[in-house]
């Protein structure tokens, strides 16, 4: 489902979609233990009128809509089930069965139908096709959020991708039952119920993500349709502040800086406690001259994600243009200690231990920035500068 992005030279930070696997069950602890808003896909469509164009409503892809065949194959799955519990046993028995999640694909955003059709999809895609069955069986479905607890880091050039997660939970009785799609069964967790609103904007922005990865003639960050899916996710949910940031991440590369603004802080506004679309403004803010303003963003991500490597660089990067050089090393090094694999800040760090005169230091930054990007030529410049010997 869910995730970010931080841009070190294309200096944006984009809530990505999630990936992930076993259906299994686990111990949950939940933030609220009131049901998320439900609603029929009808209901969905009326209430969406007052916010979606003919056009687009007529279009709307609602993830768990349960077509007759669903339903169908819900009840035949189920019929042999006595109660809840049972039915919530042979859904979970029936989707080890087709071997769905041997066909996992992280990029694959899909519905329910589309699911069952080529069995392919992510966590979020299989989420769909289990609320769409479990709600046809009768049970009381929900999508949880537990991107917060998941976070996968992977790079990607100088793109890193924070992968969150979404799974589902069942309501039986007083009890909440965790199916969980990543293999991570027994693991006891916090989630979040997810609205189906916040649902189905999650699936528009996932959308918008893939199209931003695709490239191509019709893909890219900047590409009309990215744009045109995260826009889409906002209407739905006006409150979904991931899909606000990615929004202003797809504008920014378009060129429509005022709009871009204008959305990461709307993501704020809608959730103070994410800190992406506040780095986002600080490369909003830095790029426009206003380094005052961008060292304060900056330093507000630090301070909502103290364990974000990227957002130290970004805050010590700002210190250092300012002569702050010993808060700028601080954050460096801190960085450091989260994330030695960042080559950026090894390559600060570097700079930072010439100027000091120590130069065994310097060489170790350089050389070490060299084992992760070889060839790098500032590094190399600077390893030439100090000559080689220990």
């Amino acid at each position: 489902m869910l995730g970010v992005v931080i841009g070190i030279t294309a200096a944006a930070i984009l809530a990505l979609p999630a990936a992930s696997l076993p259906v299994g069950r686990q111990e949950a602890r939940f933030e609220s233990c009131a049901p998320a808003d439900t609603r029929t896909p009808q209901q969905i469509r009326r209430y969406l009128a007052r916010r979606l164009k003919s056009s687009e409503l007529s279009d709307l892809q609602i993830p768990f809509e349960a077509d007759d065949d669903i339903c169908e194959l819900a009840a035949e799955v189920t019929a042999h089930a006595h109660d809840d519990r049972q039915r919530l046993a042979a859904l979970r028995r029936y989707f080890k069965r087709r071997g769905f999640l041997e066909q996992y694909d992280r990029y694959g955003t899909r519905t329910a139908r589309q699911v069952l059709q080529s069995g392919e999809g992510n966590c979020l895609s299989y989420a769909n096709l289990f609320v769409a069955m479990a709600r046809a069986a009768g049970l009381r479905a929900y999508y949880l959020d537990a991107s917060e607890q998941l976070n996968e880091f992977g790079k990607s050039g100088s793109v890193l991708v924070r992968w969150g997660h979404v799974l589902v939970g069942v309501r039986i009785g007083p009890d909440w039952i965790a199916v969980e799609f990543d293999g991570r069964a027994g693991r006891a967790r916090r989630y979040r119920v997810v609205s189906d609103l916040e649902a189905i904007a999650d699936f528009y922005n996932n959308l918008g993500s893939e199209l931003a990865w695709s490239g191509g003639a019709s893909g890219g960050f900047g590409s009309g349709q990215a744009i045109r899916a995260y826009s889409m996710a906002t209407r739905i949910d006006p409150g979904f502040a991931r899909a606000w940031n990615n929004l202003g991440v797809a504008l920014s590369r378009a060129g429509r800086q005022r709009e871009a603004m204008s959305a990461y802080k709307s993501a704020i506004h809608v959730s103070p406690g994410f800190p992406a679309p506040r780095a986002n403004l600080g490369h909003f803010l830095r790029k426009g001259g206003n380094p005052v303003a961008a060292r304060r963003a900056y330093a507000k991500a630090v301070a909502l994600a103290p364990g974000n490597a990227h957002y130290r660089y970004f805050l010590g990067r700002e210190l250092l243009d300012a002569g702050q050089e010993d808060q700028a090393r601080e954050q460096f090094m801190k960085g450091r200690q989260l994330d030695d694999s960042l080559f950026q800040i090894q390559l600060e760090l570097a700079r930072l231990h010439v100027k000091r005169a120590e130069l065994r230091q310097a060489r170790e930054a350089a050389r070490r920035v060299l084992e992760l990007v070889p060839g790098q030529r500032d590094a190399r410049r600077l390893l030439d500068r100090l000559g080689h010997s220990k």
